[in-house]
């Protein structure tokens, strides 16, 4: 979620939810989309999002719910944008 503009087009960093990394997840897997990147500076932001990837990959999330381990597969975290492209 960075870089983002705010309502006064200055450069932003928006939080990470869970429901955002959940369902863009589904829509990528949903169209085909092979990878999306989630990216935030914020290091405890990556840490979130990392163990929420943990807890549905390897955790008990990916027992208990094989497609939604599948979707989130496809998430690739990343701390900018350089790292990305």
């Amino acid at each position: 979620h960075y870089p983002v503009y705010n309502r006064q087009r200055q450069v932003i960093v928006s939080s990470v939810t869970n429901l955002d990394i959940h369902d863009i997840a589904r829509a990528a897997l949903t169209y085909g989309v092979s990878r999306f990147y989630m990216v935030t500076p914020l290091e405890d932001q990556l840490q979130l999002v990392q163990r929420l990837l943990a807890h549905w990959r390897q955790g008990h999330g990916a027992e208990r719910n094989p497609e939604r381990k599948k979707a989130l597969e496809l998430v690739i975290p990343a701390a900018s944008l350089a790292e990305v492209v």
